[in-house]
């Protein structure tokens, strides 16, 4: 015969108190908020959609902070550590299972197959047999936060599930391949380069904001064809001031923009000055050279004994007619005549 332990009434009544305060406020069915919750809990949100008083301290699920979900599967003190195998220690306590032949000590046995302990620290590791055994037997990393199981470099402890060289993605970031080839964590919400999902990049001058591409105060992305210039939309297809690309002016070299390629009356664009070379400029639709009958500009001819060179001025380079280059080629400081140095020498430019 068996018997049921009964619990007094006093204790029962006791421990559905605990039940009914354990969430000052309990779930709140809208999935708006909680109301008030209790000392030491936050208000996070649920799979469902709803938002319930939770204890960070040791939740699995809310570790130190609302979505920050331990791998292992234990919180403590705010913090994940390791889980089955470790002793509660949080370092791995060795191989288990029965391997033969025995594990190397790279390895450990989980069942009766050997799998790896870690990878280097930085390198993708996700179809590594330590990223789903990391520091214990079945504790898979999470592969949206995470690139690998590693040893951080130059910290002890055992390994844990990183993203590249800095531990795992925690709230709302996501662990993702960076520019530079290695791993960083990123917001959705906010990266232009994965905008709303990975790999969803925003288009030339757009921001991303609430995981959507947008072009200044339009609140969208700009339609395909057009790129975001200066918070608006341009046709750089067209736009003679932003041929191609934002800012990219045709210039001297151009009166039109054609297929976001600048043009010269029905011609390509003229030949842009370039090291010593002063190239062409675009006189009534056609190319001409650069020389001291159009220097800086169609018609701009310099003065009798000078030539047309690029010269350097206080605010950068520019076509300008001279008499004498201090130094030949490119760039160069005019000695005097015409607008020389633009006020470097201003005693040799008068004359004097």
């Amino acid at each position: 015969m068996s018997y049921v332990r009964l619990a007094s009434s006093a204790a029962l009544a006791a421990l559905l108190a605990s039940f009914a305060t354990s969430c000052a406020g309990g779930r709140d069915t809208g999935g708006s908020a909680c109301g008030e919750c209790g000392p030491f809990t936050s208000c996070c949100e649920q799979p469902d959609g709803t938002h319930s008083c939770v204890r960070t301290s040791d939740s699995p699920t809310h570790c130190g902070t609302c979505g920050n979900a331990c791998a292992s599967g234990r919180c403590m003190s705010g913090m994940c550590v390791g889980g089955s195998g470790d002793g509660g220690s949080g370092f791995d306590s060795g191989p288990t299972g029965m391997c033969s032949p025995s594990c190397s000590s790279a390895q450990r046995c989980c069942g009766t197959s050997c799998v790896d302990r870690s990878v280097p620290t930085g390198t993708d590791g996700r179809t590594s047999s330590s990223f789903t055994n990391c520091n214990g037997c079945g504790l898979t990393c999470n592969m949206d936060k995470a690139s690998a199981c590693s040893a951080p470099s130059g910290m002890s402890g055992p390994p844990r599930c990183m993203c590249g060289t800095f531990n795992e993605c925690t709230g709302s970031d996501v662990c993702v391949t960076s520019s530079s080839g290695g791993f960083q964590c990123v917001n959705l919400s906010t990266d232009t380069h994965n905008c709303g999902e990975i790999g969803h990049e925003c288009g030339e001058g757009e921001l991303c904001s609430g995981g959507s591409c947008v072009c200044g105060g339009t609140g969208a992305s700009c339609p395909t064809g057009q790129a975001c210039c200066g918070g608006s939309c341009i046709d750089v297809s067209t736009d003679p001031d932003n041929c191609g690309s934002c800012g990219n002016a045709c210039g001297d070299q151009g009166t039109s923009c054609m297929d976001g390629a600048c043009r010269c009356g029905s011609g390509p664009g003229c030949t842009p000055a370039a090291g010593t070379a002063l190239g062409q400029l675009c006189c009534a639709d056609t190319c001409v050279p650069q020389d001291a009958s159009n220097c800086g500009g169609c018609g701009m001819a310099c003065a009798d004994g000078e030539s047309c060179a690029l010269g350097m001025t206080l605010t950068g380079t520019m076509d300008i007619c001279c008499t004498t280059v201090a130094i030949p080629g490119f760039p160069s400081f005019c000695l005097g005549g015409g607008f020389g140095d633009a006020g470097i020498f201003p005693s040799l430019d008068a004359g004097i």
